[in-house]
């Protein structure tokens, strides 16, 4: 869990297989986009909305049931951000603003930690989701890639993702402020074999997340329009030209439509 202000922007997915050149190996996909649902079957969502937060209270939803062990009672499913105790996961951002997720898999975005949807915060607990039938990928929003935050399944290779792996699976975007300001991103895990259960677990202050859904099918990687990168990249120029502006004092010339631009501005 990181103490910081978080942000996520475009980025490129990854993928990590546990074994090199096997088909369908235990994997893990690491996205600043938001997965897409699978061709052909319907996801298992999962439900945090109209909870009284924070709850370690089990939760039976439709195809799971969530349970909590050694969770602590400011712990559990939670809502918005307590400093040093949860950090809201973000979503996405605009103009450099963080925006948070209002709900669960599809839901639309806040700019507004305290308007955000909730999710499952570990604390040093763990938080175990079991569906009720077999499943072979898992889509959620990974609060922080803290080295010590892991999700493990109960395939037959028992597959574990921790946040070494995230961090490697990314590692392609986290040096260009993809991550570096939070390290939040979606991760898709998908199975070789059947899993029924994934359990969360951290040792440190606490492993936030927001499950989005599970499938026996693959997700479907989110890849965005080419009008979207060109905002994106107009954006980060933008600032850039602000943070320029206000280091090297830009300052408005005799001529009200010119700028006087000092010699140590790089060109």
């Amino acid at each position: 869990m990181h103490r910081c202000s978080w942000m996520v922007v475009s980025g490129t997915a990854l993928l990590i297989a546990a074994g090199s050149g096997i088909a369908n190996a235990d994997s893990i996909s690491v996205s600043t986009f938001a997965p897409l649902s699978p061709t052909s079957a319907t996801p298992l969502l999962i439900n945090l909305t109209g909870i009284t937060t924070p709850s370690q209270s089990s939760l039976v939803g439709t195809g799971y049931t969530v349970t909590f062990s050694g969770v602590a009672s400011n712990q559990g499913v939670v809502q918005g951000t307590v400093p040093f105790v949860h950090d809201t996961p973000v979503g996405a951002t605009l103009g450099g603003v963080p925006e948070y997720l209002a709900g669960g898999f599809g839901s639309g975005l806040t700019t507004s930690s305290a308007a955000s949807g909730d999710y499952f915060s570990t604390g040093v607990g763990t938080i175990t989701i079991t569906f009720d039938t077999p499943q072979t990928s898992f889509a959620l929003l990974w609060g922080s890639d803290d080295t010590e935050n892991t999700l493990s399944f109960n395939d037959s290779a028992d597959y574990v993702v921790t946040g070494t792996a995230v961090q490697s699976a990314a590692s392609d975007f986290a040096g260009s402020q993809y991550l570096d300001w939070g390290r939040s991103a979606y991760v898709t895990v998908n199975t070789d074999t059947p899993f029924t259960t994934v359990t969360a677990y951290s040792s440190i202050v606490s492993f936030e997340f927001l499950p989005l859904a599970g499938s026996n099918e693959p997700f479907i990687e989110a890849v965005p329009e080419p009008g979207s990168l060109i905002l994106s990249g107009i954006g980060i120029v933008a600032l850039l030209l602000r943070r320029r502006r206000i280091v090297n004092g830009w300052r408005l010339a005799s001529n009200p439509y010119t700028f006087s631009v000092p010699e140590n501005v790089a060109r």
